[in-house]
């Protein structure tokens, strides 16, 4: 995961891995949260294969319902952390990388013209220190 937008990718993509297991999860065990004698999986393959098939969704349904909790906590500390920080290009950062605004939506927003951002874009993209490039998108 190099920056915010993947993390927000992977929750999405997590989320709808669950989704579909829990979609299969139905069809094995049925609506029924005590017997699956009455799923579609239990009469077309038997109760046993459709025991065991339900008992590894409920296990990777439950490895990936911690996988997102984990993923939300970081997403969340992210979001407060960079809420913290002051200035132009943090604003700015926030909201074209966290918001998912445009440049021009952006200069909307805080007043500027859509060249004053533009301009602090360029401007902070690359410095001329010894550390190198500093590359807002990474945040």
């Amino acid at each position: 995961m190099k920056n915010y937008a993947d993390l927000v990718r992977l929750i999405d993509v997590v989320k709808a891995e669950i989704e579909m297991l829990e979609k299969d999860h139905k069809f094995w065990f049925g609506k029924s949260e005590h017997l699956s004698v009455g799923s579609e999986g239990s009469r077309r393959y038997g109760l046993d294969v459709s025991t065991e098939r339900s008992d590894r969704l409920d296990k990777r349904i439950n490895q990936l319902q911690e996988k997102l909790a984990y993923y939300v906590v970081i997403e969340e500390e992210i979001r407060v952390n960079i809420e913290k920080l002051e200035g132009l290009p943090y604003k700015i950062a926030k909201l074209r990388f966290i918001d998912g605004h445009s440049y021009n939506e952006i200069a909307d927003i805080l007043g500027y013209s859509y060249s004053d951002i533009r301009s602090e874009v360029c401007q902070n993209n690359t410095t001329g220190t010894n550390e190198g490039t500093k590359h807002v998108d990474n945040l």
